[in-house]
This record gives C-alpha cells, structure tokens and sequence, in this order.
C-alpha cells in the first residue's frame, strides 16, 4: 500500500511541476528576458503545435522559372530557387536565424503564387526578385565572397525548403508572406499598399528598425517629374496651376504611412503614389521648394519599402537578440503557424 501512496504522489508532483512550467511559459513572464524592448503584450502567444496533417499545405517538388530579360524558363529545385531568391532579396551579412526566416517567407510566397494558379518569373512586379548564378556571382567583387554568401544562403534554404506560413483559419494555404527591408518603426498593414485587409498582414512594434542609419532618407523630384510619372501611371491624370494644390488632403495612418492623398485630379493610395514615383518608403511627408525657378517637391521618407509583413533588418535585431527564425515569423505575421513537410 506504501509503495502505491509513494507512486501517487511522485504522479501528483511531476504533473504540478509541468502544470506550473507550462503557466510560466505560456502567461508570458519568459517573453520580456527574450526581448526588453517589446512589451510583453504586444508579442504574440507562442503557437501550437501543428494539429493532425488531415489537411496539408501543397508543398512543390521543383520550381520553374521565367527569365523575363532572355525568355528562358529555368527549372529547379525549391533549395536553388530559394539561394537564388535570397541573393536577389538580403544582405548574406544578415544573422543565420534572420536569413532562414527570409527564405521561409520566399518559400511561402511562391508556394502561395502557384496555389493562385499564376506562373513565376524574376520579375519583382508579378512575382519576387530573384537571381540566376551568373548575375548572384557579378554582386561580389571576390569569388570568395560570393562562396560564403552561398553557403549561409544555402544554410537557411534547406531549412526553409520544408517549411511554409500559414494563417491558423487556413491551415492548408500558404500566406501572401510579403516583406520590406525597413519599416517606419511600426509596421504596415496590407490596406494602404494594396487596398485590402489581410489578417496576418497587422501592424506591430518594430521601433528597433529606427536605429538603422538610413531610416530617414530624401528624395526630391521635380515638377516636371512628377506630373511625367502621373500621366504614366493614369492617362487621365492632369495636375492643377497651383503647386500647393498638387498633394491635398493626405490620409496617414496612426503609424505614420500614407493612406490616400489627392494628386492633382485623382486620389491615390499611399501604395499607388509609393510606386508611381519609385518612392523609398510608403510612410512619407511632402514639402514643395522653388529652386532657381523650377518647382521640387521633397520627400522625406522613413523606411525602406511598403512596410508590410517582415521587417528584414527588424529580423536581423531581433535573431541577434537571440530570437529563432519561429519567434521572428510569428512576430511579424499574425496568428499564423509553421507548417513543415515530414516527408522530405
């Protein structure tokens, strides 16, 4: 009967003790020794674990790829896809856990490209940057260079190659896991850049990415410039006499990013005006100059990008914070989960 008690209550003592583990893990006292300058409640709960694969991403076995300046289609393994997308899209200087979680989001991109039913190309505009061997090499002055690139590049590949987000309301569909190099110390959501809400796509703290020596930069366009661009971009476009009129009325968001404005005689999303200009950075503020005579309008920016999703070099603080490429996408992307092929 002594032995029986004596069992029990090791039983009883070992369930308490992982009870107690479990409540200090998951209520958070843990979170603000991982990363001081966030909030403990502005960072997500962490995720649980995958629930029963009856229901599965649809992972790709090769990737096939357009070369849109020689027409050639390239076909290759989802790892070659992925190095030659991360040489086209971050700096290999980068931390090891801010690279896997770049090529993670490359790898859920294009898994959700090819789930929409559209083709890959190189083309930034339809798909995301990506760069054959001959170009990754013409980015490095020294052959040595270039191979150390391509072993951390190929380092988070293999990893990411298994690897794909998912919102937790849809298990089995890769996200739109769209990313920027900087944000404006918060950021983005998906409405301004594209005109729709997306769940995943919310704004978060991002206040590190401040620290970064080019986070406010200056572009000045003239006039002249500008009202070429407009009519480029809408044939309708006509800008009025008066400069002062030329950007009235700006929406921006309580983060800073421009919503809307009125240009001349249409209203532009901040996302529209980002690119019909070849802006830095969607967040923004304008001032207009006469110099010598002619007419300059002057944006500072803040950022680099639209603002939406990852912050690359918000990624590279936080993995040099000690954070894993798991905690830096759940961060970044709300309510979402890893989804792994086991079968690979």
């Amino acid at each position: 009967m002594k032995a029986y008690i004596i069992i029990i209550a090791v039983f009883l003592l070992l369930l308490l003790g992982t009870n107690a583990l479990f409540a200090a893990r998951s209520g958070g006292e843990l979170l603000p020794l991982l990363l001081p300058a966030v909030p403990a409640a502005s960072l997500p709960p962490p995720n649980p674990p995958n629930p029963p694969d009856t229901v599965s991403v649809q992972f790709a076995e090769q990737i096939s790829v357009l070369m849109t300046d020689t027409g050639e289609v390239l076909t290759l393994s989802v790892q070659d896809y992925l190095v030659g997308c991360l040489f086209a899209q971050i700096s290999p200087s980068y931390h090891e856990q801010a690279l896997t979680a770049q090529a993670i989001v490359a790898h859920t991109y294009v898994l959700r490209l090819l789930h929409d039913g559209n083709n890959i190309s190189d083309n930034p505009a339809t798909c995301q940057p990506f760069l054959r061997e001959e170009k990754a090499r013409a980015k490095f002055a020294a052959d040595a260079d270039y191979h150390n690139a391509l072993e951390r590049f190929r380092a988070a590949a293999r990893i990411a190659s298994t690897r794909a987000i998912v919102h937790n309301a849809a298990p089995s569909v890769p996200i739109y896991s769209v990313y920027h190099s900087l944000s404006a110390g918060v950021t983005n959501t998906a409405f301004p850049v594209w005109g729709i809400d997306l769940p995943y796509l919310q704004s978060v703290d991002s206040s590190w990415d401040r620290e970064h020596p080019e986070f406010i930069a200056v572009n000045e366009i003239s006039s002249e410039t500008i009202r070429l661009a407009m009519f480029a971009f809408n044939r309708t476009a006509s800008m009025p006499p008066d400069y002062a009129d030329w950007f009235a009325s700006p929406v921006l968001s309580e983060f800073g990013y421009v919503i809307s404005s009125n240009v001349g005689n249409n209203r532009l999303s901040g996302g529209d005006l980002w690119r019909a200009l070849g802006l830095r950075s969607v967040a923004f503020d304008i001032t207009q100059r006469d110099m010598s005579g002619a007419q300059v309008f002057i944006f500072e920016t803040r950022g680099h990008g639209h603002g939406v999703g990852l912050s690359q070099y918000g990624a590279d603080v936080l993995a040099r914070r000690g954070h894993s490429f798991n905690e830096i996408l759940d961060y970044y992307y709300t309510e979402v989960q890893i989804r792994e092929n086991r079968l690979r």
